[in-house]
């Protein structure tokens, strides 16, 4: 590309590149990177109980109660059914089976099934754990809250 010069008569030819709209678009691109890079290593959700400042206790006779620990230990009326090693696809079945065997104890599908969730495990244990109870027909859930607990 050629470009006259005023009054020389002459042709110049440019032969520059402009790199400052590029230096524009790598600093943008890197300031986005810088603000977004921590937001990406957040991997799970916290989940915080909620707290109930009046309630009754749970009945453990007449509850299935399923725990689910910050290592991903699950337990169904405190027999383990997975640990942290096991794969989240597997999961959901493991805990749907043993909830069908607390239901052939008890000979009936009306029991209540309660999830104790600690504080800092996974979301994706948890969710698992309440897909496999709804998957094995379970009529009545609850998700126990922590009694009285001040932060």
């Amino acid at each position: 590309m050629a470009f006259g010069s005023g009054g020389s008569g002459g042709r110049q030819t440019f032969s520059e590149i402009n790199i400052t709209p590029l230096t524009d678009v790598f600093l943008v691109l890197l300031i986005i990177m810088i603000l977004i890079a921590p937001l990406i290593n957040q991997s799970s959700l916290k989940i915080e109980p909620p707290v109930a400042a009046h309630g009754r206790a749970e009945q453990r006779n007449k509850t299935i109660t399923v725990e689910v620990s910050k290592d991903g230990l699950i337990a169904v009326n405190g027999i383990k059914v997975s640990d942290e090693r096991t794969p989240i696809d597997r999961v959901q079945g493991l805990v749907s089976d043993a909830l069908k065997r607390e239901f052939q104890k008890a000979g009936t599908k009306d029991i209540p099934v309660a999830v104790k969730a600690d504080q800092e495990s996974r979301q994706k244990h948890v969710v698992a754990v309440l897909d496999a109870a709804a998957g094995s027909g379970v009529k009545k859930l609850r998700i126990v809250t922590l009694q009285n607990a001040r932060y």
